[in-house]
């Protein structure tokens, strides 16, 4: 860019002692003190990664020294006159005994400086703090700093107009080796960066160096905030290798390995050992100290301080774990097409619930919103994310709402049934009309008789009470079948548009809230998050409920395919279980091994629940009282029994007296234990013996 080629060539002209270390010695407006004949920097061939660009978490406690450290009392008008701070209480303030910490390092555009006395690097963090008062994941808040790469010391620290943390950060280090190392960094980038501010000023107003994420919204509304410096310390590596490897073997390794991970080249590589680092925590204004968690004043199981894994491997496992829900999510499209086109008849579809259906389909449209969400902040794994989001909104709109809208259409009659028993269990009182003196028109067989009535007529009354039309065949069946079906509601094409319409815009809306409100959930203490969570989970995997109630009421063993009900369980239930029990998993959620068990052990008795209907009975574990009765299709006829008499098959009726034949009573023999019928094809009599008998019957 032009600009950018007036800027070098700025820098190069009015200010010669940024081209290089050597050069910058010589300026007097930026004194740089001179190196030590003999560095300080300890041993040179420490295997250390010299690029730790990643993501590191653990625990923090207090340090021991927090006792012996007094909050100091700031006058911040004095070191801020002209900041118009909105509130006098300091936010980022950690009043806990212990909590969460996750640090993510960027080094990938850093400036390095090599030098006789060693070798710099600049590096900037993003910090996340958090105690049991916090909100949300805690503080957040951005550092700058450097890193001495063959040493593995990092010294980060944040800026504000109170605090001038990264022009100071210098006077941070332990050695004298070190300060003249970081003056000379600092000297370099610092200039190039208000340089740049200069340049940029009205169209990027923002602090180059402020520790709050939102700077725009904090220049805007300046809040005090406490400041940090952090100490970070790495933990040498420990490769798995087969035989014993010297320092120096194992830095050229990591070297080699690092170059890979940054520039792949499709070599083959070992596991890659993960980060691990130490770190102490110092509050100037606000007076605490913290570290991280882990020995030799804790045991390993209560915390191994910080660690976590390079960017690039980190990116590596979010896109196999992307991969392995996209294969879940396209089993879980195989399999409800194989259940569609299972429950192809209005009958099997009629014995699906329609709440469990469509708690799938919401789990797979927010499954959708989400990653489409996460694909615009993450662009190493952006296809990934946009494919699986493709596949929950194929599973969602082509086939679980096409599915549910088949079952909201095959049980409307179900539901108008329902309603008018409703309404006939809470009838509508109607106000009685009063008698008035127009004459009612009669409508009589012949036609309506529109001739006046006598004087001396008795006059009729409107009593509101409906008229009966008589046909002129006098057929009262037919009348009254036809005025049931006038009164019946009949679905017609527009209304069951509108019926699918508004199912469509119910189901948006819902899945809309819960999405807005897993979003504002992130905010919330971590009680209430994880109460929250937990009982979406619960909530969620309680989808075969509503199957086990629809069995109960239809009195129907089975609706859906066994694949289909062991492979919903199965897969729905993996992503749970993979947060709640692996520790290093890619949302760094903390994992609750009793939640994922309960969660197991819920969904396990909802499979059980349905194979104990298919075997032993949709209703055997409700007493009988709690539903309606069930409608028997094999009920056992009986001759003697008169309610049971319309449901005899045709000609199976007693038969009349013979005096001709030898049977003296109709309906029974002279032998005892037979009865006579009309055989309902040739119309002879039939001899039918009862059961238990030895004779055959004879027609």
């Amino acid at each position: 860019r032009p600009w950018k080629d007036w800027e070098n060539s700025r820098l190069k002209d009015e200010k010669p002692w940024i081209g290089s270390a050597s050069s910058i010695s010589s300026n007097e407006s930026y004194p740089i003190k001179k190196a030590p004949e003999q560095s300080d920097l300890g041993e040179p061939h420490v295997p250390f990664y010299h690029n730790v660009t990643g993501i590191v978490n653990g625990r923090w406690v207090r340090s021991k020294v927090d006792r012996d450290v007094e909050p100091p009392t700031l006058n911040v008008t004095t070191l801020a006159p002209h900041v118009p701070y909105t509130s006098n209480e300091f936010s980022r303030n950690i009043t806990g005994q212990d909590g969460k910490m996750r640090i993510k390092l960027d080094e990938k555009k850093s400036e390095i400086l090599r030098s006789d006395i060693g070798k710099i690097r600049e590096i900037r963090a993003d910090m996340t703090i958090q105690d049991d008062t916090s909100n949300g994941d805690g503080w957040e808040m951005t550092l700058h700093g450097v890193h001495f790469p063959e040493l593995g010391e990092i010294v980060l620290s944040t800026t504000a107009a109170k605090f001038a943390g990264i022009f100071a950060l210098p006077h941070f280090t332990r050695s004298e080796s070190m300060f003249v190392l970081a003056q000379r960094l600092l000297n370099q980038t610092l200039a190039a960066a208000v340089l740049r501010q200069e340049l940029s000023m009205f169209t990027s107003p923002s602090h180059p160096w402020s520790s709050s994420p939102n700077s725009a919204t904090d220049s805007l509304l300046p809040t005090a905030h406490c400041e940090y410096i952090v100490y970070l310390q790495l933990h040498p590596p420990n490769p798995k290798s087969g035989g014993l490897l010297s320092s120096l073997q194992i830095q050229e390794s990591l070297w080699a390995l690092e170059q890979e991970l940054r520039y792949p080249t499709g070599a083959t590589l070992e596991a890659i050992p993960p980060l691990i680092m130490s770190a102490l925590i110092f509050s100037p204004d606000c007076g605490f100290v913290l570290e991280s968690k882990g020995p030799p004043d804790f045991a390993a199981e209560d915390g191994l301080h910080l660690s976590g894994l390079k960017l690039e491997s980190y990116f590596y496992r979010v896109r196999y774990c992307i991969f392995v829900f996209a294969i879940i999510e396209s089993l879980q499209v195989a399999l409800i097409m194989r259940q569609t086109k299972d429950a192809s008849t209005p009958s099997t579809r009629s014995r699906i619930s329609f709440y469990t259906i469509a708690m799938m389909a919401m789990a797979d449209g927010f499954v959708c919103m989400s990653f489409q969400i996460v694909s615009m902040f993450i662009d190493a794994a952006y296809l990934l994310l946009i494919c699986t989001a493709f596949l929950a909104f194929l599973c969602v709109s082509f086939f679980g709402m096409k599915l549910l809208m088949d079952i909201w259409t095959i049980q409307a009659p179900e539901r108008q049934e329902r309603q008018r028993r409703n309404a006939a269990a809470n009838p509508v009182q109607r106000p009685i009309a009063r008698t008035g003196q127009t004459p009612i028109v009669v409508i009589t067989p012949a036609g309506v008789d529109s001739l006046p009535l006598p004087a001396t007529a008795r006059r009729l009354s409107d009593n509101g009470a409906t008229p009966v039309i008589l046909p002129p065949d006098q057929d009262l069946g037919a009348a009254e079948a036809a005025d049931a079906a006038a009164q019946t509601p009949q679905t017609t094409l527009g209304s069951a548009r509108r019926e699918v319409g508004a199912l469509y815009t119910k189901f948006y809306f819902v899945l809309l809230a819960i999405l807005f409100l897993s979003l504002h959930a992130t905010t919330w203490s971590t009680t209430l998050r994880s109460i929250y969570t937990n009982s979406l989970a619960f909530g969620y995997l309680s989808l075969w409920v509503p199957q086990i109630h629809r069995n109960i009421v239809r009195n129907c063993r089975r609706a859906f395919r066994w694949e289909f009900v062991v492979g919903q369980s199965v897969l729905r239930l993996l992503p749970f279980l993979y947060f709640y029990i692996i520790k290093d998993n890619i949302l760094f959620v903390e994992t609750d091994q009793n939640v994922a068990l309960a969660l197991f052990g819920w969904v396990w008795i909802q499979v059980w629940a349905l194979a104990s209907q298919e075997v032993l009975g949709p209703r055997f574990f409700v007493p009988s009282g709690w539903v309606h009765p069930a409608y028997d299709y094999h009920p056992i006829l009986r001759e003697n029994d008169e309610e049971a008499g319309a449901t005899m098959p045709i000609g199976f009726t007693q038969a009349t007296s013979d005096s001709n034949m030898a049977a003296a009573i109709p309906g029974e023999s002279r032998q005892r234990g037979q009865k006579t019928f009309d055989c309902a094809i040739s119309g002879e009599l039939t001899w039918l013996r009862h059961a238990g008998t030895s004779s055959t019957a004879r027609v």
